[in-house]
């Protein structure tokens, strides 16, 4: 049976690589985690867009 080893590969060029897809991968969970929760509160208001409206002038006869 052999004994040998997969060799690793150590190097400046991989740990870049991986720190890379790291920071990715963190920053589309934040967008993904973010999107969900803004849904969930604009559900919860919906009338919230209304109070931009300016208000109407009644008229006098």
């Amino acid at each position: 049976m052999s004994s040998h080893m997969q060799r690793q590969r150590h190097g400046v060029a991989k740990n870049i690589a991986e720190g890379v897809g790291g920071l990715v991968v963190g920053a589309a969970a934040v967008v993904l985690l973010r999107s969900l929760f803004k849904k969930k509160s604009s559900t919860t208001t919906p009338a919230a867009p209304n109070q931009l409206a300016e208000p109407t002038k009644e008229v006098e006869a």
